[in-house]
């Protein structure tokens, strides 16, 4: 049986295991996996009390960033062809965007945030202070670094 994501438990290949011939869990990429899996459960955990799920905030996010937009842009825009239908559905039934028809194409649907879901959104912007906090008790050097490391790491997830 192999071992679920995030286990420490050895798989039956051995890659990725601390003390494994590849060496991965031992270098950069195995300590990067290691900080990500630590900092996305605890952001899950500060995150707007659980009231959205991290997929939906990100979209509520990208729909107030973008303005009024049609599903097919958003699914391009999230990488999340299929289930952002799923997404928006979740969202439209609480209430934090609504469907209009476009203007200019009836044919087409635009996604918009409504008032209840900018004030969403400002909550879900106000506990990333909790991060923000995080950095700040990092030294100078770990700042310089965090901030040089995120655009490759934005590059790396996107591509």
């Amino acid at each position: 049986m192999r071992a679920r994501a995030g286990s420490d438990s050895r798989d039956r290949t051995g890659a990725g295991i601390p003390g494994s011939a590849d060496g991965i869990a031992d270098g950069p990429v195995g300590t990067l996996r290691a900080a990500v899996l630590v900092l996305d459960r605890r952001m899950r955990c500060q995150q707007a009390g659980g009231e959205v799920s991290p997929s939906e905030a990100a979209v509520l996010g990208r729909v107030g960033r973008m303005g009024p937009v049609t599903r097919m842009v958003l699914a391009r825009c999230e990488h999340v062809q299929p289930p952002v239908t799923c997404i928006l559905e979740r969202l439209m039934a609480r209430g934090p965007v609504r469907r209009n028809p476009d203007p200019a194409d009836r044919r087409q649907v635009l996604i918009s945030r409504t008032q209840a879901g900018g004030g969403l959104a400002r909550h879900i912007r106000l506990s990333r202070t909790w991060l923000a906090g995080q950095s700040g008790r990092s030294d100078r050097a770990g700042r310089n670094a965090i901030t040089c490391a995120a655009p490759a790491l934005r590059l790396a997830v996107l591509t």
